[in-house]
C-alpha cells in the first residue's frame, strides 16, 4: 500500500511540474522570435503645395530632409518622397553609424525632370548620357548646397539612379571640409544599385581589362575629375571592385577612415594604419587577379547596401 501510495504522489508530482513547464517554455521560445522583428520606421510628413512649374499642375513635397518636385499625382510624389527619407535614414545609419541625426539644412531638393529635354536644359550637354545628378557645395565646413535631379523617362531612375545619387549626398555629411575622392565616393554609391547592374558593370570592367586599358590603385585614388570616355568603364569598375575589397578586409568604419587618412597621410601610410600590415602592391594585386575570379563576382554584387524602391556626382556615364 505504501508503494501504492509513493508512486501516485510521483506521478501527481510529474503532472504538476508538466502543468507549470511546458507553458513556460512555450513563452520564452516566442519572446526571442517577437524581438527580431522591429517595428517599422515611421512615416515621414509630408506637406505639399504647388509648385511653379509651367504645366500648372505641380506640386511641391517637403519634409524635413526633402523638398521634392515631380509632375505626378499626388499619391506618387508622397511614395517618393517618403521613400528618400527611408533611405536616408538606412543610409546614414549603415554609413555612418546615425541612427537619428538633426535634419538637413539645406533639405536635399530633387528636381524629377519630365524627360531628358528638361534634364539638359538644366545640367548642359553630356547629361543625356546620365539618369541622375547629385550635385554638392561645401563652404566652412558645411554642406550648403543638396541637389539630386533625375530623368522621369529613364526605366531605372528609381531603382539604380535614386539610391546612388542619394548616397553622394549622404557621405557629404562624414566629408564636409574637402570633397571625398571620386573613387570612394562613386565606389560607395554603386554598391547602392542592384547586384544586375554592378554585374554588368564588373562585365564592361573585364573587358577593358581584356585590353589592358585600367588604372594602378594610386592612378585610380589620383582621379579628380570625370575620366575621359576610353577609360570610363574601367574607372567605375575599378572603383566599386576597390571598395568591395577593402570592405572584404573590414567594416565600413575602416573604410571610411582609410578614405579619410589616405587624403592627409596618401595610401601607404592609411592602409598601414588602418588595415595594418597592408600595402598599396598587394591592392593591386589582388584587385587585378580578382576581377576575373568567382570570388570577386560574388564580392560585387552582393556587398551592396540596398534599401528601399529595390532601390558632387559629374554628369559623367554612369
Amino acid at each position: 500500500m505504501r508503494n501504492t501510495e509513493r508512486f501516485m504522489r510521483f506521478v501527481l508530482a510529474v503532472l504538476l511540474t508538466a502543468v507549470w513547464t511546458f507553458p513556460y517554455l512555450a513563452v520564452a521560445e516566442e519572446v526571442p522570435s517577437r524581438s527580431k522583428t522591429s517595428a517599422p520606421a515611421p512615416a515621414a510628413r509630408i506637406t505639399l503645395h504647388r509648385s511653379s512649374c509651367p504645366c500648372g499642375r505641380c506640386c511641391v513635397a517637403e519634409t524635413s530632409n526633402f523638398r521634392v518636385q515631380w509632375c505626378t499625382s499626388e499619391e506618387n510624389l508622397r511614395d517618393l518622397t517618403d521613400t528618400c527619407e527611408r533611405m536616408a535614414a538606412a543610409s546614414k545609419s549603415t554609413w555612418l553609424g546615425e541612427a537619428q541625426t538633426r535634419p538637413w539644412t539645406p533639405q536635399c531638393e530633387i528636381v524629377v525632370h519630365r524627360e531628358v529635354n528638361d534634364y539638359v536644359a538644366y545640367l548642359g550637354p553630356g547629361s543625356e548620357q546620365t539618369s541622375g545628378c547629385a550635385t554638392i557645395r561645401l563652404d566652412q565646413g558645411r554642406v550648403v548646397i543638396r541637389r539630386i535631379d533625375l530623368r522621369a523617362d529613364a526605366l531605372d531612375w528609381k531603382s539604380e539612379s535614386l539610391p546612388h545619387e542619394l548616397m553622394h549626398v549622404v557621405l557629404a555629411d562624414r566629408f564636409t571640409t574637402r570633397r571625398i575622392p571620386p573613387w570612394a565616393d562613386e565606389g560607395i554609391a554603386m554598391l547602392s544599385e542592384s547586384p544586375e547592374k554592378r554585374g554588368r558593370r564588373l562585365t564592361e570592367l573585364r573587358r577593358v581589362a581584356g585590353n589592358g586599358m585600367t588604372y594602378a590603385v594610386r592612378d585610380l585614388m589620383r582621379v579628380q575629375s570625370s575620366p575621359e570616355p576610353a577609360l570610363r568603364n574601367a574607372f567605375y569598375g575599378q572603383s566599386v571592385a576597390l571598395t568591395s575589397l577593402l570592405l572584404e578586409w573590414g567594416t565600413r568604419t575602416q573604410l571610411l577612415a582609410f578614405v579619410e587618412a589616405s587624403l592627409d597621410q596618401g595610401p601607404d601610410a592609411a592602409l598601414s594604419a588602418v588595415y595594418g600590415n597592408r600595402v598599396v602592391s598587394e591592392l593591386d594585386q589582388q584587385l587585378g587577379q580578382s576581377i576575373w575570379t568567382d570570388r570577386f563576382v560574388h564580392l560585387v554584387t552582393q556587398s551592396g547596401t540596398r534599401t528601399t524602391f529595390r532601390s558632387q556626382a559629374a554628369a559623367a556615364t554612369k
